[in-house]
Formats: C-alpha cells, structure tokens, sequence
C-alpha cells in the first residue's frame, strides 16, 4: 500500500492475469488468478479509495497471442503458440497502459501474475526523460541470464533484463523501454538466499542489496535508508516492483517459492514511506500472488 503523500492523486489500478503468457492454472501454480481477485472491488479499490480520491481498474485479459496489430500479418515475426511471444504481446499492451494512465496524471499500479511483466511497466514510463531508478523487493534476485540459467525459465531473468545483461533485441520490442543500470537498482528482501533449501541461482542479485547480512548490521531502517540515499545521488525517479513472496510466509504465504527471513509488513510499508520522501515514484507493480497459497 503506498504511503500518505499520495492521499490525493489518481490511481488506474491495471490487471494483468496472465503467467508464463497463459490464463489458465497449471499443476504447480495459479498465479494467473491473483491479479482478479486483488482487483475484486471489495479487495485492492477498496483499500485504495482510503487513501486515494480516484480509483479506476482497468483488466488486461484480451492479449493472450499476438496480433496482425502485434506483426504486420507476418507471424513469423511473433509465432502464435508460443511462450515467449505471448509474454512480449502482454508486455506491449501493459506498457501502453501504464503510459496512457501517466499521460492522463493518475498513478499507475499494476497486479501482475509474474515478474516479467515488470519489462511491460519499465516500457510505460517512457514519457519521463530524467534518470530511472528500479527498486525490487523480492525473494529471489531473478537475476539469472539464459547463459546461467539451468532451465531457461524467464520469470527468473527480468532483473537482468531491464539491467540490459540479457535479450537486448526482444526487450526492445517493447514501445518505450529503457534500460536501467544497475547502479540504478536496489534490491530488498532476497530470503531464498539464506534458506537451507535454497537453489543455487538463489545467490544471484542485482544492484544494492539490503538483504540478511545487511539488515543484521544496520538494521531494517539503516540499511534500506543507506541503499535509498546512495540511489539518490544518482537518480530523482523510481518505478518499485514488489513480488508478494517478499514477505515472510507467516505474514503471508504468497506462493510456493516464498522462503522463511522475508519481510514484514510493517517492513515493506516503512520501505515505501522512505522511498516516497526521497523520490517521485512512477509506477508500482505488485506480482506472483497465488490465491491458492
């Protein structure tokens, strides 16, 4: 939930149910669903209209293969059927959302079924011509590269992405996305890292970490305050990305990858109150809720 300073803005509140480029459930997960259910209006526009005078929900869930809009009528360009370009065509279509709510001046803040579709929000804030910093609160530092990954699977690469490390030619698809160094990232939470069962892509993160070792030596507040003022130096906006397994699973089980060491509640809405006294946020994106826990 954003902070007070917020209370009088306009808010287009954007769902995307989509994961690995498909609606439907499958056996391991269903987070294709959480975008609908957090956008029901006794669920997210209602907990939004607290805080925000205007709220309006707009649902993404006609983009499901590409077009003759998407290529020209070639499909060669992007196959029908296939994963990848199924994940692009969403992406086009969040980023062109999330900039038309900018351009109307409401704040854009999306529930999508997975982190890629991050690529899609980065995409939408192209109308700001200064230095873009991203802050990502995760579990996971979905930092691998089709080089280190073991099993190519992409919600695991969108950090490297927007970082520019990987998939230079696909991202670029997208209208209106910008790299964004890595000196201009900041990474919070990252519990995988230190849980017993942890995968070994688990290691890998992006950009300042305030992560366990940190946190122990300054504390939650000192370590993300360090991280937010030395991001500062260097850039005035941030688009802040909040995968729900961030948070400890006794807060709340977001899905099957979420690991014990996350963050409180507490803890996240602290971060967003820093972040929001430091900088103008261009858009949020929460992702990866499975309703089924």
């Amino acid at each position: 939930m954003l902070p007070k300073p917020y209370t009088d803005d306009a808010v287009t509140l954007i769902a995307l149910p989509y994961l690995m480029g498909t609606r439907a459930p499958n056996a391991s997960y269903q987070m294709a669903r959480g975008p609908l259910e957090l956008t029901a209006p006794d669920a997210a526009p209602a907990a939004l209209l607290k805080l925000f005078d205007d709220v309006d929900v707009i649902i993404i869930d006609d983009a499901d293969e590409p077009t003759a809009a998407n290529t020209g009528g070639d499909y060669r360009l992007l196959p029908v059927g296939d994963q990848m370009s199924r994940i692009l065509v969403q992406n086009i279509r969040l980023a062109a959302t999330v900039l038309e709510a900018r351009r109307a001046g409401r704040i854009p803040i999306a529930s999508i079924g997975a982190c890629s579709a991050s690529l899609g929000m980065v995409g939408g804030i192209a109308d700001v011509e200064d230095e873009v910093g991203m802050i990502w609160f995760d579990a996971h530092g979905d930092a691998q590269t089709p080089d280190t990954s073991e099993n190519g699977f992409f919600e695991g690469m969108p950090v490297t992405t927007i970082a520019g490390k990987c998939w230079p030619k696909y991202r670029r698809k997208i209208p209106g996305f910008r790299e964004i160094p890595e000196d201009h990232i900041v990474t919070v939470g990252l519990s995988e890292m230190f849980a017993h069962n942890a995968r070994p892509a688990a290691s890998m993160a992006l950009g300042a970490l305030v992560h366990k070792p940190v946190i122990e030596k300054f504390g939650f507040e000192g370590a993300i305050t360090r991280a937010l003022d030395d991001l500062g130096s260097r850039c005035k906006h941030v688009f802040i990305h909040i995968d729900t397994d961030v948070l400890d699973p006794s807060i709340l089980k977001a899905n099957t990858h979420a690991a014990v060491g996350g963050l409180t509640d507490k803890q996240v809405s602290r971060a967003l109150t820093l972040i929001a006294e430091r900088f103008e946020i261009l858009a949020v994106s929460f992702a990866s809720f499975d309703p089924a826990g």
